[in-house]
């Protein structure tokens, strides 16, 4: 038997639920999880996945990890005390048996994990919602509502939100915002790509990263970081402007073509790198970007079946080769047949 102490119960359409924490040393006693292949037939919970967990385990140790509440179905098995009768919906629990898991299974794995395998001796309050009894077919459908109608977070809105500590998200947030960027008013950040926006940011975050990161220009402060990008992507909005303003006719206003132009920015960047002032040479950065002028981005050209990284890693290749005359080894994309011809003898 174990007692949970300072508890609020409450009433939600008819249902008695209790609000309150657990110490994470009596979650594995107090928490049973319903498995899909139960043996009494009422389980539907997932197959449980401990890379998850152990993950969930690593953030436990971070300083200002966050333990979110788990939902429970105490299934008649918690008695609910009051301290004062003044004052009757707050008091303890005494829990005679495990709740049922309807979310929050990896989350309590993770806490096992933190104790057990990364040896955590601390005891962590886990906050629970628990409903005092639910018949199997009200915890099913509860179940069903929080995992089928959750909308994940898209990788431009977790760019955004770590804006304030990872530089290359800041890079890629003001390169999208700021009027005198190429970038501006290209770019969504948590809806999906149009036509009239046709990056995301986190391609921008990617393409900012894959220019940056292992070269001079890594030591440099994060506003000459965003200018340097500025001034080679300027300079491809200039000598491809019918490609970078047209909406459709072109694969430069794609995720291709900004990776392959991120890829070959990045050597041209490393050679224009000026060590005695710290800085690029603009002029060798326009003189490098012009080789690349008579490049066929149209949709109905050379590179028309090109897409994807096999598209990304070619085109990247024949641009490395119009400016610094490296040999071409990615394989030259291809369209294959929509549908096959069967003879018919």
């Amino acid at each position: 038997m174990v007692i949970i102490e300072k508890v609020i119960r409450s009433e939600q359409k008819g249902r008695i639920v209790y609000q309150g924490n657990l110490m994470s040393h009596h979650a594995d006693a107090l928490s049973t999880i319903p498995l899909y292949n139960h043996p009494d037939g009422t389980g539907y919970q997932r197959p449980f996945d401990s890379h998850r967990a152990l993950s969930y385990a690593h953030y436990l140790e971070e300083q200002d990890a966050c333990l979110t509440p788990i939902v429970l179905n105490a299934d008649g098995k918690w008695t609910f005390e009051t301290y004062d009768e003044a004052d009757p919906d707050y008091g303890r629990l005494i829990c005679q048996g495990p709740a049922r898991v309807i979310d929050g299974q990896h989350r309590l794995g993770g806490i096992d994990k933190f104790h057990r395998k990364l040896l955590h001796d601390e005891a962590l309050p886990v906050p629970f919602m628990a409903f005092h009894v639910l018949y199997p077919d009200e915890e099913v459908s509860i179940f069903d509502t929080i995992n089928t109608n959750q909308v994940g977070l898209t990788k431009s809105l977790l760019v955004y939100l770590k804006r304030d500590k990872e530089q290359y998200a800041r890079i890629a947030i003001d390169l999208a915002e700021r009027a005198d960027s190429p970038f501006y008013n290209l770019v969504v950040v948590v809806s999906k790509k149009t036509t009239e926006r046709p990056f995301t940011l986190d391609h921008l975050k990617r393409a900012v990263e894959t220019m940056i990161a292992d070269t001079p220009l890594e030591a440099l402060d994060l506003e000459k970081k965003r200018l340097a990008i500025m001034v080679y992507f300027r300079e491809i909005s200039r000598i491809f402007e019918e490609a970078w303003t047209s909406k459709t006719a072109f694969k430069l206003r794609s995720v291709m073509g900004l990776l392959s132009c991120a890829a070959v920015g990045r050597r041209i960047l490393e050679a224009a790198w000026n060590p005695e002032h710290n800085w690029i040479d603009e002029g060798e950065v326009k003189s490098l970007v012009w080789k690349m002028h008579d490049f066929d981005w149209s949709r109905t050209g050379s590179i028309r079946y090109a897409s994807g990284i096999p598209g990304q890693r070619y085109v990247a290749q024949v641009l490395n080769y119009k400016v610094f005359g490296v040999p071409i080894t990615a394989r030259e994309p291809v369209g294959g047949p929509k549908f096959d011809i069967e003879q018919v003898g």
